[in-house]
């Protein structure tokens, strides 16, 4: 292109030395010039789009054999579709994960006793960390950094896929009980903290050392399996009418100093028959650790039981779950353990946003009513009283992975000794969460 610039500067410069033949004869040459000038920067034009259009292409080849992104149409069985991601991913390894920070603003003019005005928390940051050594053999596992100092494995484990029918589970896995423990993840639940009922009697994030086989048909899902079975011996307390962890400090989990003395068996089956209804039921039972008040020589049996229901039609959604735990022998781990428990909850949200716009973009308006009893029975003779609560909120999603929260709790809380002393608590909340 230089030498042809020169060729019409140097042509131009010397039309005044040449006769009207000559002139003519120079300025067709300078129109062929000026033709094959224009056809060349068309051309370094499209030579540009067409590397442009390569690079990419070849960015987007990288991205997806590097990093696969979340399909919300491919989850595994029992898991979220972030927790799923190494099942399909193109390049053998695959890196996921979910976080959670919220506030909470105490109101304390709706009852007494409140001792916080107002409290924050960095909460969660689980990364998912997945390799497939084959399309028959993945591991999956999750970490978990939880209020920016504690860390925990949530999950690690191995499954051998023998058949639509039957994948066998080795290692450190969630125990498939209700819904949130399982589903667990900031985006898949409305309210900005998990719901008590699958806090306290069903204790999410739930995971156990253990073996379990899981598959489906056109209509059924089951998983059953053998884990860690729940320690009594470490929910004893101190101050036992405060003892709302009873189940929940149970959990063996993974540290290892709590020993593996028991093995329970947990299992499920889920009805998928319905366009957008799931319905199903969860049971646990197992030995619940040797006895430890003097003269008392029976070891307890822990047995639990799960309904709930999930109904999804466009921009509405309704979840419901019943759950009740039976402790026998309570009195083997403390004179005032608890030896029952009972709670429920439903959860109804609607998407609001296409009466405003037209977005890929959600707004659901959301209600959950709760009502739970810790206790309902002790050794003693005693019980807690109920816990009723009404939460109102709204989540907005600026895109699939990505929620903030915001919801009023109105908390009436009965679980006291005295009952002339309940308890009002009304809570603001604000959240994030997120998953990739």
């Amino acid at each position: 292109m230089k030498n042809l610039l020169l060729s019409a500067v140097t042509a131009m410069a010397i039309t005044t030395t040449l006769g009207a033949d000559e002139l003519s004869d120079l300025k067709m040459q300078l129109k062929i010039l000026s033709e094959r000038l224009s056809t060349l920067e068309t051309n370094d034009k499209k030579q540009a789009e067409q590397t442009n259009t390569l690079t990419s292409e070849l960015i987007n080849v990288q991205n997806q054999t590097s990093f696969t992104a979340i399909d919300p149409e491919k989850a595994i069985q029992g898991m979220s579709p972030a927790a799923s991601k190494i099942y399909y991913s193109k390049n053998p390894l695959s890196i996921g994960g979910y976080g959670e920070v919220y506030y909470s603003q105490y109101n304390d003019s709706v009852g007494v006793g409140n001792t916080k005005d107002a409290y924050g928390d960095t909460y969660r940051f689980i990364p998912y960390i997945g390799y497939k050594f084959s399309d028959d053999i993945i591991l999956n596992s999750e970490i978990e950094f939880e209020h920016g100092n504690e860390v925990a494995i949530e999950q690690l484990y191995v499954d051998f896929i023998l058949d639509p029918l039957a994948t066998v589970r080795v290692g450190h896995q969630l125990v498939p009980m209700g819904y949130v423990n399982l589903y667990h993840e900031p985006t898949l639940f409305n309210t900005v903290i998990r719901p008590d009922v699958e806090r306290q009697l069903i204790p999410s994030t739930w995971h156990e050392l253990g073996l379990s086989v899981y598959g489906k048909t056109d209509t059924f899902e089951y998983q059953i399996g053998a884990f860690s079975a729940l320690d009594m011996n470490n929910a004893t307390l101190t101050t036992p009418l405060s003892d709302k962890d009873w189940i929940r400090k149970a959990r063996v989990g993974n540290e290892s100093d709590r020993g593996m003395d028991n093995m329970a068996v947990v299992a499920r089956l889920d009805y998928n028959g319905i366009n957008g209804l799931q319905v199903g039921v969860s049971g646990y039972t197992g030995k619940a650790g040797n006895a430890k008040v003097a003269g008392k020589s029976q070891e307890g049996q822990m047995n639990m039981l799960d309904v709930h229901a999930v109904y999804q039609n466009e921009g509405f959604k309704a979840r419901a779950l019943y759950t009740e735990s039976h402790l026998s022998n309570a009195d083997s781990y403390r004179t005032d353990m608890p030896e029952s428990a009972r709670g429920g909850y439903l959860n109804l949200e609607y998407n609001v946003l296409p009466f405003f716009a037209s977005s890929s973009q959600r707004i659901p308006l959301f209600f959950q009513y709760e009502n739970y009893n810790l206790a309902t029975a002790m050794a003693d003779g005693k019980s807690f009283g109920n816990t009723e609560s009404y939460t109102y909120g709204l989540n907005y999603f600026p895109h699939d992975q990505v929620v903030l929260k915001a919801e009023y709790m109105l908390r009436h809380n009965e679980n006291t000794a005295d009952t002339t002393k309940y308890v009002n608590e009304g809570i603001y909340s604000l959240g994030l969460g997120f998953i990739f």
